[in-house]
């Protein structure tokens, strides 16, 4: 079984969410940006490193990634899904074979990039926005001050964006623009492919992991985040059977998700004690 999980606020959190939570910590990233994972999660995901196919799935960049020395030095992932699935470390090395025929997708299928940011610039403003970022060459993000963004606008240029095959997303203070095609569950299926796994469980916390949460075999998202403002409680995934939110909010959502991967590497994903066995 694959468990495919995002990482920042579904399994990793910041220092900002600590207040929130009573029990012990452990940081996971160190120097100018600090991550933590509870005491509790670490030991429930160093469990079920031998119990399945752990896939970090993060839109991190590649080197953003490799800054989380927990699963870069402790305990490595054979697999793990970086730039929001525009690239796939295999054994520590980028698959070149998937990047490029991304990149052709891109190509054949896409808005240019430069042509998406001469639209968006015209929006921007220094007042709410800062500079743009490429990722990896794949998709662009900038921190923004939402209490001073003008939101609606940024919706009508996600709903222009979306048929130019883009699609918007913001994300706490980072506002992110990334072509439709570079999205984590065509990366997980190439981990299928790669492992001969069918079976998939998915859990993240934005709109970025909603391919993943609606194309997994069973998914969960925390009670925090894109996806549980957008559809409250509970989702459709793509075959019409009910997707939950965790009970919690925060640093102990990302215990529920562990437990609840576990509980469905155990009952099978046919059995409906594997989700929601509350």
């Amino acid at each position: 079984m694959i468990f495919a999980s995002d990482l920042d606020r579904t399994l990793i959190y910041s220092e900002r969410f600590l207040p929130g939570y009573i029990g012990k910590v452990e940081a996971v990233e160190q120097g100018k940006y600090i991550s933590f994972m509870t005491e509790k999660s670490v030991e429930l995901i160093t469990g079920l490193f031998t119990q399945l196919i752990f896939v970090p799935c993060t839109t991190r960049t590649i080197e953003q990634y490799r800054r989380i020395r927990f699963f870069n030095r402790q305990y490595i992932p054979k697999f793990a899904v970086v730039s929001n699935g525009g690239n796939i470390i295999v054994d520590g090395v980028v698959h070149e074979g998937y990047r490029n025929n991304i990149a052709q997708k891109l190509s054949d299928n896409c808005l240019a990039g430069s042509q998406l940011l001469k639209e968006f610039e015209e929006l921007a403003s220094g007042e709410w926005s800062g500079r743009l970022v490429s990722a990896d060459g794949l998709f662009y993000y900038c921190i923004i001050d939402r209490a001073k963004a003008p939101l609606e606008q940024i919706d009508a240029f996600a709903d222009w964006a979306l048929d130019q095959n883009w699609e918007v997303s913001l994300q706490g203070r980072k506002l992110y623009l990334v072509p439709r095609l570079v999205n984590k569950w065509s990366a997980v299926e190439k981990i299928k492919e790669l492992t001969g796994e069918q079976v998939v469980f998915a859990a993240g916390d934005s709109l970025l992991d909603l391919s993943m949460i609606e194309n997994a075999n069973q998914a969960i998202y925390p009670a925090h985040g894109e996806l549980y403002e957008r559809f409250g409680k509970s989702l459709l995934n793509s075959r019409g059977q009910s997707v939950a939110a965790t009970a919690v909010a925060g640093l102990a959502a990302a215990e529920q998700i562990l437990l609840e991967a576990a509980r469905f590497k155990e009952y099978g994903w046919n059995d409906k004690k594997a989700i929601n066995n509350n």
